[in-house]
């Protein structure tokens, strides 16, 4: 899936705060019968830059099963999307009006402190359809849905009864239509974009004005960095680089990174990725979701046996090529043998086509998180990169999870 939009209720906005504490990695998935498993991850430590030679083969990493879920959480599956993180607090903010799954009532939010795994119980959002979450600081996240603008303080206040979700401004664009979210470098204003233009919301005023004609550089939220005083994020432009700028008012300033930070393992075939920052050092994780098809499709098996059969009328050719050909196909030893293997594949083929998708599990197609840690700086030019500082972990996807998982970003926070 190209990453061409952020997911419907992005989770992954951007946070300007830097909480105390030993942080890791949490990661969610619809894999519980009643809801969402939250998994707990320490990612390796910071690598020195070294310099920007390319190793001489490329490691392929272990592919590890994540660790138990530290905690699990009942909400609507198939909605990942609903989740959003503030301070040390995962919000599960997902609609409750579900009147067949009566177990939790409607208009609550749990909210889990990822510290002491206590989860305390806050006011829902009224009938969320497609919010795109924003944290600002430590104590602020703001949902912007379709036509509705809020925000929802978790200061500790002395009546709870003032603890609720308050609605500013309506925006003037739809969430639906958000391609990038960013917040500026003095927590004051929040940058929202589409396709056609950018506009900004002053916090401070609670005003919104376009601010732009243009679309930010990115796809999905952005961030600033204080170390090397920019903002960064994936590019909308080329699929799995990095691009910055200092200045989000203006798109003069932008510079894409050097490296693309995909998998260029051949096996691996890109799903989604999410970029989540990791604090002032400079230090990102590129969450990646790449498929893996374990076998050989229709496709490739008939194109086997096709190069065995062209092979075999010229004449053999090379006897080696030949022998592997005969590998590939898995055919007898006689000509005719691979005649009737076309044959059935054929049929095969033209039953994969009508069944469609239900035809395809016997692809086996597999899931894994690719998480790419790296830190960022310029080299000798002013560009940025990675310095060779990347270190890649690999985890299965638990087999349980909903197929909709995959059609939206990783749900993945830096707490």
């Amino acid at each position: 899936m190209p990453l061409s939009k952020p997911s419907r209720g992005e989770h992954d906005a951007p946070c300007t705060s830097n909480p105390t504490g030993q942080q890791h990695l949490y990661l969610i998935f619809d894999d519980w019968p009643w809801g969402y498993s939250i998994r707990k991850l320490k990612l390796p430590p910071r690598s020195p830059h070294q310099p920007s030679l390319r190793p001489l083969e490329p490691h392929r990493p272990e592919h590890k099963r994540l660790p138990p879920p530290c905690i699990c959480l009942e909400a609507p599956r198939e909605l990942s999307m609903f989740f959003a993180a503030v301070g040390t607090n995962i919000i599960a903010a997902h609609p409750r009006n579900d009147f067949r799954n009566a177990s939790v009532p409607e208009c609550i939010m749990p909210i889990v402190d990822v510290r002491s795994l206590g989860v305390r119980i806050g006011p829902g959002l009224l009938y969320p359809v497609k919010p795109i979450f924003i944290t600002v600081g430590d104590v602020e996240v703001f949902a912007l849905d379709m036509g509705t603008f809020s925000v929802l303080s978790i200061k500790p206040l002395c009546s709870s009864h003032d603890w609720s979700w308050r609605d500013l401004t309506p925006p003037p664009i739809q969430s639906m239509d958000v391609t990038s979210v960013a917040v500026d470098s003095n927590g004051r204003t929040i940058f929202v974009s589409t396709d056609w233009a950018t506009f900004t919301f002053d916090i401070i005023n609670s005003e919104w004005k376009q601010s732009s004609d243009c679309p930010l550089p990115f796809v999905g939220s952005a961030n600033y960095v204080q170390a090397l005083d920019i903002f960064v994020g994936l590019s909308k432009d080329t699929i799995g680089h990095l691009c910055f700028c200092r200045n989000l008012d203006s798109a003069e300033n932008v510079r894409p990174g050097k490296e693309n930070l995909l998998s260029k393992d051949p096996a691996e075939s890109h799903v989604t990725a999410t970029l989540v920052y990791l604090g002032g050092s400079a230090r990102f994780c590129l969450v990646q979701c790449v498929s893996i098809t374990e076998g050989k499709s229709v496709n490739m098996r008939l194109e086997e046996c096709d190069q065995l059969v062209k092979c075999v009328d010229e004449g053999g050719g090379n006897c080696g090529e030949l022998d592997q050909l005969k590998k590939n196909a898995d055919v007898g030893d006689g000509a005719s043998g691979s005649m009737r293997q076309c044959g059935e594949l054929a049929d095969e083929q033209k039953k994969f086509v009508d069944e469609g998708d239900g035809a395809s599990r016997c692809m086996h197609y597999r899931y894994l998180y690719r998480l790419t840690t790296f830190s960022l700086s310029f080299d000798s030019n002013g560009d940025l990169t990675t310095g060779e500082t990347c270190v890649v972990q690999c985890y299965k996807v638990p087999k349980k999870v909903s197929d909709r998982i995959f059609l939206v970003n990783p749900v993945a926070f830096w707490l």
